[in-house]
């Protein structure tokens, strides 16, 4: 009996170690948005938040319960802050990621993954679960000097600067979860981590 049982465990343990091994499917989505977030003034003006940040860590890829669409989050520490309120370290959500369990990768869009180490300048609205989420329309500006970032940013930082001070209305932007809500204050507590 119990070499019955051993025998069964093995088994399954290597059946499970072997699905670990499958390589990941790729599936590609490209949303149609109802607005664009192309320049500074187009993403000022739609984001609650305009910021350069610092991505520290990735947390991995996470559901929303409502929609169940699949998000990775990361930590990002807020060096600067150029529309809104953030600060301090947040989590920022963008869509896709890869599903360990179903051995997918979903990719939405063509904005490039966030990396850890580097440093950004990211729009964002904060989610009522305290997630400032990146859309896929939105390209997340790398700042870093090194492996294709556009430098020190000075010129680039001064442009986003000159971008939220000037947002830019569009005739499709939905209200956000900031603008709507009646203790904005405590929507950004929320989103702080630590």
């Amino acid at each position: 009996m119990a070499i019955a049982l051993g025998t069964a465990l093995v088994a399954i343990g290597g059946s499970a170690a072997a699905w670990f091994t499958v390589p990941y499917g790729t599936t590609r989505y490209h949303p149609t948005y109802a607005v664009r977030l192309d320049t500074p003034e187009l993403a000022a003006g739609w984001a609650d938040d305009v910021f350069i940040g610092e991505v520290t860590a990735r947390e991995g890829p996470r559901r929303t319960d409502g929609d169940r669409l699949l998000w990775t989050t990361y930590v990002v520490e807020v060096r600067k802050t150029l529309k809104g309120e953030v600060s301090g370290s947040v989590r920022v959500a963008q869509e896709g990621g890869d599903d360990p369990l179903r051995r997918q990768r979903i990719v939405v869009g063509d904005a490039p993954a966030l990396q850890p180490g580097r440093t950004y300048v990211l729009a964002t609205r904060l989610a009522p679960d305290g997630w400032h989420t990146a859309p896929s329309n939105f390209t997340p500006v790398d700042l870093s000097p090194a492996e294709g970032g556009s430098g020190s940013g000075a010129d680039v930082s001064a442009m986003w600067q000159e971008g939220a001070a000037h947002p830019a209305t569009q005739r499709y932007a939905h209200p956000s979860g900031v603008s709507r809500a009646k203790d904005p204050k405590a929507l950004y507590a929320k989103a702080l981590i630590g």
